[in-house]
């Protein structure tokens, strides 16, 4: 399905990880309490279940080989898995506890498309013809069906509002996604990245946007630092890496130290610490000054939303 396609394409951006058989953790009896309260009560919809309850952890890839390793560099706490028959309709119900709201929106940006066509459920859900997957709270919940002659998008709406009503908590999206500016702004290109953001570590972890101006593609990095010092650290690397690899001088006209790095495989950047932020611009648009004013502006607000 489309879906796992944006999936293994995300999981291909990952550090080269071979999946193999590891001893499952434990999931504790609360957790698997609290996932199976979640669970849709397919009877009110004239169905019921077709197997029995599964429940996955560091074992995941029994369930989705080859796209395992994504949902564990986002902090899979643990999965539910949950099959049912609704008169001529298959539906299959996932529910992944990622543990934290932010994590979750990770994992389920790494899937999510602009093109999608979404849905008012939880935080936020995309439908097709065979799927629905929806955000909320710690939850990433998938859900996919089939039904011989018909389209099964109504079945899925009403099991997918069904399992957010039992949530019923995060019906927005994290703060540190919802703050980008939106001149310019693609609609739903917001990402977090856990992992090797740009292809550097240390960037680690980062929140990203695309943004367009004049017809041309920008990228917008926030690395999330824990305090102002390690953001400046994360500065100083970025531009020494461009010293290496091709050059980098400085911006003038900004009160923080603004610097452009080039290079022949990466391209255009501008980046500069604000607060406990690095902030990367990536293919900057052609005049960057009022966009990078603008910034200065809004990770000022954001940070002092959670200092």
């Amino acid at each position: 399905m489309r879906a796992l396609f944006f999936l293994f394409a995300f999981a291909a951006l990952l550090p080269a990880q071979e999946e193999s058989p590891r001893k499952p953790v434990v999931i504790l009896e609360a957790e698997k309490k609290k996932l199976a309260a979640l669970l849709p009560d397919i009877a009110a919809f004239g169905g019921k279940e077709a197997e029995a309850v599964r429940f996955y952890s560091s074992d995941l890839y029994e369930y989705i080989d080859g796209g395992a390793e994504a949902f564990h560099g986002y902090g899979l706490v643990a999965m539910i898995h949950q099959e049912y028959r609704a008169g001529n309709t298959d539906v299959t119900v996932d529910v992944y506890d990622m543990g934290d709201p932010l994590k979750a929106f990770g994992i389920y940006s790494a899937e999510r498309s602009p093109n999608d066509h979404f849905v008012t459920v939880g935080a936020e859900g995309y439908v097709d013809d065979l799927v629905l997957n929806f955000l909320e709270g710690n939850y990433y919940v998938k859900l996919s069906a089939f039904s011989e002659g018909q389209k099964p998008v109504a079945m899925l709406e009403t099991v997918a509002r069904s399992i957010s009503g039992k949530i019923e908590s995060g019906r927005s999206m994290p703060q540190a996604v919802a703050w980008f500016p939106a001149r310019g702004l693609v609609e739903r290109s917001q990402k977090y990245v856990a992992q090797a953001p740009l292809g550097h570590e240390f960037l680690a972890p980062a929140v990203t946007a695309l943004y367009r101006f004049d017809g041309k593609d920008t990228t917008l990095l926030v690395s999330l630092a824990p305090n102002a010092s390690d953001a400046a650290a994360r500065v100083v690397r970025l531009k020494e890496h461009f010293a290496r690899s091709g050059k980098v001088t400085p911006v003038a006209g900004f009160s923080e130290e603004t610097w452009r790095g080039t290079n022949a495989y990466e391209g255009d950047m501008i980046f500069f610490a604000r607060r406990r932020d690095a902030v990367v611009v990536v293919h900057p648009p052609a005049q960057p000054e009022a966009f990078l004013k603008e910034l200065f502006s809004s990770i000022k607000d954001w940070n002092s939303c959670v200092n």
